[in-house]
């Protein structure tokens, strides 16, 4: 039986979210699954009509696979969804609990597919004792802090500073809307601030490669205002790792390393079809990100530009 899907993105401007789309539609095409994808501009009550109207249409899919713009706005609407005979999972962002979830129509396929993001906020932490092996002060640069994922990034990257290792002091932590402009503008007015008065701050750690992209910006605008070409050399981190972004980034020379997040499009619609073949689904399933560079590859390379 060849499942229908309908995979809910949240930009098609962001190439992270392009990635996702692409990615599933290779696995629609390679597990025999038919599958629809949509953009919501990045509009909550876009991406909340949109799944409305596609699961109460004659055509509705058997199952849909949602990445929340803003997951708040999606528990009523995945429940009503489900008990209505249409299975969901969500993708990278949780609405309530997915036990709750199942409850509420034990028949459905309901599930949860991510990136481990407690992972990411671990990553992080080591990367950054990596380039401060005697210790340090830090920025901290987190998206939206009302999703799940910024909240459990930043989670795991303050368990790990408390474990034992050079002492990693997180001097303030600001909102970057998981957006370049947003992080750049953030970022430039804490550092008008902040760099006069002598703060001592030895590296920067951003949730996303574009907040990062925007950081390098606003680094490189204050140490040009504030004749300070110091400013710009700090250290930054990125995270999700595309390609012809964050890896590039690093590859440039202008990042210090990012973490590469796995997309969970993809392994959800393997998932699904396998379900529908007879397999069970999880309740929950976690993707493990990995640092990049690797830790040697990181050692040697802030040795060379110490």
């Amino acid at each position: 039986m060849q499942p229908h899907l309908r995979l809910f993105l949240t930009d098609a401007d962001n190439p992270f979210e392009q990635m996702h789309a692409e990615s599933a539609v290779a696995a629609a095409e390679r597990f025999g699954a038919r599958l629809e994808v949509q953009f919501a501009g990045g509009d909550f009550s876009v991406q909340v009509r949109q799944i409305y109207e596609s699961t109460h249409r004659e055509d509705k899919p058997d199952v849909v696979l949602v990445m929340p713009v803003k997951e708040a706005a999606l528990k009523s609407l995945s429940e009503t969804t489900v008990s209505a005979g249409v299975g969901w999972v969500f993708l990278n962002r949780l609405a309530g609990t997915i036990e709750g979830l199942r409850q509420v129509n034990p028949r459905m396929l309901v599930a949860f597919v991510a990136p481990d993001q407690k992972h990411i906020g671990r990553i992080h932490a080591r990367q950054a004792r990596l380039l401060l092996p005697q210790g340090g002060s830090v920025l901290y640069v987190h998206g939206r802090i009302t999703t799940s994922s910024a909240e459990a990034r930043q989670a795991g990257f303050r368990e790990a500073l408390a474990m034992p290792g050079p002492p990693i002091d997180v001097v303030a932590c600001l909102d970057g809307n998981w957006n370049s402009q947003d992080t750049q503008s953030v970022l430039t007015r804490w550092l008008q601030l902040m760099v006069p008065a002598k703060l001592r701050l030895d590296a920067i750690i951003c949730q996303s490669d574009f907040m990062a992209a925007g950081a390098l910006e606003a680094l490189r605008a204050t140490a040009e205002r504030l004749n300070n070409p110091m400013v710009a050399r700090l250290p930054v981190l990125g995270c999700d790792g595309l390609t012809s972004v964050g890896k590039k980034l690093v590859d440039d020379g202008r990042l210090a390393a990012t973490v590469v997040v796995p997309t969970s499009s993809d392994k959800a619609v393997e998932l699904v079809v396998a379900a529908y073949r007879g397999a069970s689904l999880p309740a929950e399933v976690l993707l493990e990100p990995r640092a990049y560079p690797d830790d040697v590859t990181l050692m040697r390379q802030h040795r060379q530009t110490a």
